[in-house]
């Protein structure tokens, strides 16, 4: 029990005389802590760290920063995002924040992690392919590749509807963006 006291009161002791460094690694970890937490809200059981939109994190001088890539130009989830990473970083104590929104630096489907794809797949899209052939698209239902693109068009601008031949489901299909054919 004494141990236990005392590996407390040690901790608690370096946390009083932790330098800058060590304060700034622990507000760095926070934060990613804090952003892993923040669902897309077009996709909302896919975080936006694992869709690849968080950047970067880093302090500067006093400042917490957050860049963030929007998905394409456009994008309505966009100011969605901005003031939930606001209010997220801010509620948990890690400002002051300056969010950055690069638009100069391109997304890509290529950026979502293996865990944002299989979020997507449990969410019911089917994760981006390579090219967006429907031959190469496996039905989420059934698993068959008889999947036939019925448009380019989704319910938002970064998904395609699909449907499947062999069970007749409809799929929404996310479209490859940024990615080398």
């Amino acid at each position: 029990m004494s141990s236990v006291r005392g590996v407390a009161a040690h901790g608690d002791r370096q946390a009083a005389t932790a330098g800058p460094r060590t304060r700034g690694a622990r507000r760095l970890t926070a934060a990613r802590g804090v952003l892993a937490q923040i669902n897309d809200p077009e996709i909302p059981s896919v975080p936006i760290v694992e869709m690849g939109i968080v950047r970067d994190v880093r302090e500067e001088g006093d400042d917490l920063v957050v860049e963030i890539l929007p998905t394409f130009s456009g994008c309505p989830a966009l100011e969605v995002i901005q003031q939930t990473v606001r209010a997220a970083i801010l509620d948990a104590g890690l400002g002051p924040l300056r969010l950055v929104t690069r638009t100069d630096l391109p997304w890509s489907t290529a950026m979502i992690t293996e865990t944002g794809q299989r979020r997507l797949r449990e969410f019911g899209i089917v994760p981006p392919q390579r090219k967006l052939k429907a031959e190469d698209i496996a039905c989420l239902n059934c698993g068959q590749r008889q999947v036939v693109l019925v448009s380019r068009f989704g319910a938002t601008p970064c998904r395609a509807t699909a449907r499947c031949r062999a069970c007749g489901e409809p799929l929404e299909v996310f479209k490859p963006i940024g990615v080398e054919p």
